[in-house]
């Protein structure tokens, strides 16, 4: 059965659309939290992927990725920017959607969240390494995938409490 796409659906992939693109704006005007690793951030804009996922699946999940990213290059003017934010944001989103799909509820959503970081630092250093034709900057994995917990860890949290504050005709809709 071919899914509905009504006004509503599109309105509210728009609003975390926006929301994920202020998110990663704001984000971008911090400095680096792990300076020897400055690509590496916490993703807040994450948050909205995993919303994303949870209220519509794959294929909306999916095209808000690409658009998120392309939004965040034209915001930043640099196809560097885009390269990482596509390697990343695609990590996350496969790993947290599969995760999500075959060991939620056994799995937390702030589980779901670190394993989606996690990937998602991996593949922003494995790009970075590629790119700089430098493959010690693999040694830097353990750090950046420590502070991927973290940073999973706080938007898994961030995730829940916005699942359960969010309006039940919000969730019955989609």
């Amino acid at each position: 059965m071919k899914k509905r796409v009504s006004a509503k659906r599109i309105a509210t992939l728009g609003v975390l659309l926006a929301a994920a693109s202020i998110a990663f704006l704001i984000e971008s005007l911090v400095p680096p939290l792990l300076p020897i690793a400055p690509y590496v951030r916490v993703g807040l804009a994450n948050c909205f992927v995993l919303l994303v996922i949870l209220l519509f699946g794959f294929t909306e999940g999916l095209l808000f990725v690409l658009v998120k990213c392309g939004i965040s290059a034209l915001w930043s003017f640099s196809a560097f920017v885009f390269a990482f934010n596509v390697a990343g944001s695609l990590a996350a989103f496969l790993a947290m959607f599969l995760l999500w799909k075959t060991a939620f509820p056994r799995v937390s959503l702030i589980a779901v969240s670190v394993a989606g970081a996690v990937l998602s630092n991996i593949a922003r250093t494995a790009l970075a390494s590629l790119l700089l034709e430098t493959p010690s900057l693999l040694v830097q994995l353990p750090f950046v995938c420590a502070f991927s917990v973290l940073a999973g860890v706080l938007i898994g949290i961030l995730t829940t409490l916005a699942v359960k504050h969010l309006p039940e005709r919000l969730l019955r809709a989609m």
